[in-house]
């Protein structure tokens, strides 16, 4: 059972005398650490460690000897080179004495379960510069439909935090176009639709601009709405004028980011050649009007398109139905 347990959850277990400062490890042990069964195990934790571990770790060593229990990760560099995430899990077991005799842990290889959260907090970080870069505001709602207003409203609209809270926010839209925001919004609620409505907003100026609402349900695998996620984008009257030269590589990179797209994605589903693109994002190389709209009518054929955001910037416009359920948050 115990070599089961070893072999299938990628661990072993070791046991150090303190008064002799002997350690012995299981064969689980040797196969994490990537030793030899024959191999001496004095100062094996010293010889393991990454260099670049080595001083978060270095008491690790004296707190074992010490007879104190420690829960710790790191990286180790076997003797074949390879680089494994562990973690090192004690207890402390007392002598006749009443005082630490011996420690005993295991050593449990996290290498996947370590890139699994070096992965997850990646694409939660490019998904945060996305949305930062897309939208004048976000927020999300449970099912029960009380919108909670997220980053970006109180910048954009100069409500307090207590002030937005409810439907409070809606003091911040056009009296006018409060009810066809709120119908919306029952609408989407109702059916599981996707949700779109069209209002003006006031700003922290006191000035009204136009802005689109635009919102998708996150759903169990039953179907059942978990939450919904929602995004306010800025509105112009003809999105194309927003593009300068100034913004067209910010925004490109920007829009592949959301879709997905390589450099040369882009270049097949636009007809321009792979090197245009790269010197309008790189470079921001003003290209000809042919280009641009080639480039323009790409992202638009996926449901992406470029809208002024009222203050002189530029955001990425996202038609949430044209992709599938749940994509923003992948």
């Amino acid at each position: 059972m115990l070599k089961l347990v070893e072999e299938r959850g990628g661990l072993g277990f070791w046991s150090l005398e303190i008064a002799t400062c002997r350690l012995w490890g299981s064969p689980g042990f040797y196969r994490v650490a990537g030793l030899p069964l024959a191999d001496d195990l004095r100062g094996v934790f010293r010889r393991l460690i990454h260099p670049d571990d080595e001083a978060a770790q270095a008491d690790l060593w004296d707190l074992l000897r010490s007879g104190h229990a420690v829960d710790r990760e790191f990286r180790i560099i076997r003797p074949d080179q390879t680089v494994r995430w562990v973690a090192l899990k004690t207890e402390v077991v007392l002598g006749s004495d009443a005082r630490p005799a011996r420690v005993d842990g295991i050593l449990l290889d996290i290498t996947a379960t370590h890139e699994a959260r070096r992965i997850a907090a990646w694409m939660q970080a490019r998904q945060t510069g996305v949305l930062r870069a897309v939208a004048a505001a976000t927020w999300s709602a449970l099912p029960a439909g009380e919108i909670e207003m997220a980053a970006g409203w109180g910048h954009l609209t100069g409500q307090s935090a207590a002030e937005m809270a409810g439907t409070g926010w809606l003091d911040a839209v056009h009296p006018d176009d409060r009810q066809t925001a709120t119908a919306a919004w029952q609408a989407a609620r109702t059916t599981g639709a996707p949700y779109r409505a069209e209002y003006r907003i006031r700003g922290a100026d006191g000035q009204y601009r136009r802005f689109s609402g635009r919102g998708a349900a996150q759903a169990d695998p039953d179907g059942a709405v978990r939450e919904w996620f929602g995004l306010v984008l800025a509105m112009v009257d003809d999105p194309r004028d927003a593009v300068t030269d100034a913004t067209i590589g910010p925004l490109i990179r920007g829009a592949r980011a959301v879709i997905g797209w390589s450099i040369q994605d882009l270049a097949e589903a636009s007809g321009v050649s792979g090197s245009s693109v790269r010197r309008m994002e790189e470079f921001g190389e003003s290209p000809r009007p042919r280009i641009r709209q080639a480039v323009r009518q790409a992202f638009e054929g996926v449901g992406i398109r470029f809208v002024a955001t009222g203050t002189d910037q530029v955001a990425i416009e996202i038609d949430l139905g044209r992709f599938p359920r749940g994509y923003i948050n992948q």
